[in-house]
């Protein structure tokens, strides 16, 4: 299973880097030849996703080795790290590409666009769309945050090219407009920040345990609950840990339960859990006396 999931997560995001490959020089060229600062924008853009797409293909191979001794919890957080990486890149692309429009603007005007460059945006948003749509499914069934970071990663450039598609066309059809090509350019930068924002703080909410999807620890308690001899599930968490999540929490039985007979209860909601959700990795189960949480939890540090 799991290898099936990197043999996914791979052909993704090879092909991904593939198609980014001939859009960069295509862009490139054509923001050359056709005089589009936008354009030349959008090929460092696309030059950026090809760093992003090998630290995707990186990151999900170390990401899957199995548990050992000093990482107990697998290499799962690998991904985040990534995710954190393709951040940082995505900002630096950004200043890239702002800084040089920002220059433009103040600095006088450029060469009259060419129509090609228009054209050249139009195909990239129809690919970029549908690369989006392609490794946003995937990812979503290999539970892969880098991979999911690298789908929103091509959805910022199709709207940074749907940006370059306006200033293209503006140029070339207003009078005196020579400056909607850098305009747009300043629009893809946004664009460019608003992704960088958005996989930067979802990596950095997995690096500090934020709570994950509040509808697994529900269905987590009605699991548990499904179990004859479980009166009672609460203090149920989650942390992730890559394309994983741990859940622990804590069940009430009969106190004059034997400790086996507790043990295999709590297996039987881990097994159930496991069962239900394979992006689960582990269970961890504490079993209590009914009643026990009117008590409290005991001491926990950092409450």
């Amino acid at each position: 299973m799991e290898a099936s999931v990197q043999k996914r997560v791979k052909r993704v995001t090879v092909w991904g880097a593939c198609i980014n490959v001939l859009l960069a020089i295509l862009k490139a060229v054509g923001g050359v030849l056709f005089h589009s600062q936008a354009l030349i924008a959008d090929a460092i853009d696309s030059t950026g996703d090809l760093i992003t797409d090998v630290i995707a293909i990186v990151a999900v191979r170390v990401a899957r080795r199995p548990v050992d001794r000093n990482h107990p919890y697998g290499h799962g957080r690998v991904e985040s790290l990534a995710s954190l990486i393709i951040a940082g890149f995505l900002l630096l692309a950004a200043f890239t590409i702002g800084r040089s429009a920002v220059i433009t603007l103040m600095h006088g005007t450029i060469e009259q666009v060419g129509w090609p460059a228009a054209l050249i945006a139009l195909l990239s948003i129809g690919t970029k769309e549908s690369l989006f749509r392609w490794t946003r499914d995937n990812a979503r069934k290999a539970h892969s945050r880098v991979l999911e970071a690298n789908a929103w990663h091509h959805r910022s450039d199709a709207f940074s090219s749907i940006a370059v598609l306006i200033g293209v066309t503006s140029a070339l059809l207003i009078p005196g407009a020579w400056f909607m090509d850098a305009v747009a350019s300043l629009v893809v930068t946004l664009f460019i920040l608003r992704t960088a924002v958005r996989i930067g703080l979802e990596a950095a909410h997995d690096l500090v345990d934020t709570e994950q999807d509040p509808e697994l620890l529900g269905a987590v308690e009605v699991i548990a609950l499904g179990v004859p001899q479980v009166v009672n599930a609460h203090r149920i968490r989650s942390r992730r840990y890559g394309p994983l999540v741990y859940v622990d929490l804590d069940i009430e039985v009969d106190g004059e339960m034997s400790v086996a007979d507790g043990h295999d209860v709590a297996h039987d909601v881990k097994e159930r859990i496991l069962e239900k959700y394979s992006y689960v990795a582990d269970a961890m189960i504490h079993v209590e006396p009914v009643d026990s949480h009117l008590d409290g939890e005991g001491t926990v540090r950092g409450m």
